[in-house]
């Protein structure tokens, strides 16, 4: 009998970075998740050191698929923090928004602001 191999792919979240007059938009899509969030934490935490604030964050286009995409949201929060930058989170998918809601995180990240 052969073996039989699973292997998941998961496509790399794309991410775009607007600088505007009021700040950096930061939009991510695809899934965030065990799988791709080291490739994206370095991604991430490059913008957040290089951004001008206010640091405005677009999940509408993307899926937090575990614990690691809240990990990976708290800690580039508080590394824009130690860097002086205010990050607003501005537009969820609809589950997200569930997600961080019921976990309190939408009052750490503020909901709502103007696009860059």
């Amino acid at each position: 009998m052969a073996a039989t191999l699973t292997r998941v792919i998961t496509e790399r979240p794309t991410v775009t970075v607007t600088t505007g007059a009021h700040g950096t938009l930061i939009c991510v899509a695809g899934r965030i998740d065990g799988h791709t969030a080291a490739d994206l934490r370095a991604e991430l935490h490059d913008i957040i050191d290089n951004a001008i604030s206010p640091l405005h964050l677009d999940l509408s286009d993307a899926e937090l698929g575990d614990a690691t995409a809240l990990g990976l949201l708290v800690e580039c929060h508080r590394r824009g923090r130690r860097r002086g930058h205010e990050m607003r989170l501005i537009a969820a998918s609809a589950r997200s928004e569930r997600l961080l809601r019921r976990l309190a995180l939408t009052r750490q990240y503020g909901v709502g602001a103007a696009r860059a």
